[in-house]
């Protein structure tokens, strides 16, 4: 799979989290209008705060993924969630939750922690390789 993601770009992931944080934005600040929501469970928003910022994080960090980058990261979008409850307030037909900011920074976590787990795990099978075929 990650040999797929170096067709992009950094500029086209770039481009491509800004059009998702448009998007988000976008269905933050506007009514539901009637519509069956995308999980329909008790917490299902929750999911769809985790789920929309662990996709945001994934974009941001192939786009710029030093570690330095990747903590930046973090505390953008963390801002980022909480701009967004704060824009909420003021529309009368959303309500600010810090649970919904809670489930953003969740959502920010399970990426770095995937991203962490997934970086070790393609260190240790480069090691076993370099172990067993020496030059």
């Amino acid at each position: 799979m990650s040999k797929y993601l170096h067709l992009l770009s950094k500029k086209q992931f770039k481009a491509i989290f800004f059009m998702a944080v448009i998007v988000i934005l976008y269905k933050a600040l506007t009514p539901s209008c009637g519509e069956k929501p995308l999980f329909d469970f008790h917490h299902g928003d929750k999911v769809l705060h985790a789920l929309a910022f662990f996709v945001l994080s994934f974009l941001l960090n192939r786009s710029s993924s030093s570690i330095a980058r990747r903590i930046r990261n973090i505390f953008a979008l963390l801002a980022f969630g909480i701009l967004i409850e704060i824009l909420q307030s003021f529309t009368g037909y959303r309500d600010v939750s810090l649970g919904d900011v809670l489930a953003d920074l969740l959502g920010i976590l399970l990426f770095q922690a995937t991203y962490s787990l997934l970086k070790m795990w393609q260190l240790q099978r480069r090691q076993k390789k370099e172990i067993k075929n020496p030059l």
